[in-house]
């Protein structure tokens, strides 16, 4: 028995419902950042980020002066795409990025959001909280008002 491969070949992809997309989302860390360039050609840069499904918000933790930043205080239209770990399916979050102010105090707001966002309790917060006023960093919030994606199916 013979295989078949290239286009039209293999099964067809899936679409997936707003719950799997979100579900896909909050199962992944990184993802690629979609921005506009002033040329109007995109921008893409691998980033770690934290889903909030009730808020439908997509947070990413950036130094200030990237390149990213600059783009998005030009043109807030942006977009996140994350592909599952076998690469079978993936979801992209269209929407509107709201930059924080850097954070400037040890301890202030965005420094807590930052610290929020940590993938796991840093050792010590202060010195944490110390890191985010000396890395100047500040957090891009995109408010989702997009889901798409699909799946391959298996087997």
């Amino acid at each position: 028995m013979s295989e078949t491969y290239g286009p039209g070949a293999g099964p067809a992809p899936r679409s997936l419902q707003d719950e799997q997309l979100s579900d896909l989302l909050a199962s992944q860390r990184f993802g690629a950042l979609a921005t506009t360039k002033s040329s109007g050609h995109p921008h893409v840069s691998t980033v770690l980020y934290h889903w909030d499904p009730e808020q439908r918000v997509a947070r990413i933790s950036t130094v200030a002066g990237r390149l990213k930043v600059r783009q998005l205080s030009n043109d807030p239209r942006c977009a996140l795409y994350v592909a599952s770990d076998d690469f079978m399916a993936f979801v992209v979050a269209e929407g509107q990025a709201e930059l924080s102010p850097v954070s400037s105090e040890p301890g202030d707001e965005v420094g807590r959001e930052l610290l929020a966002m940590a993938p796991q309790e840093p050792g010590d917060e202060e010195a944490f909280l110390k890191q985010m006023v000396t890395d100047q960093r500040l957090v891009i919030r995109l408010r989702v008002n997009r889901l798409y994606g699909t799946t391959l199916p298996t087997g």
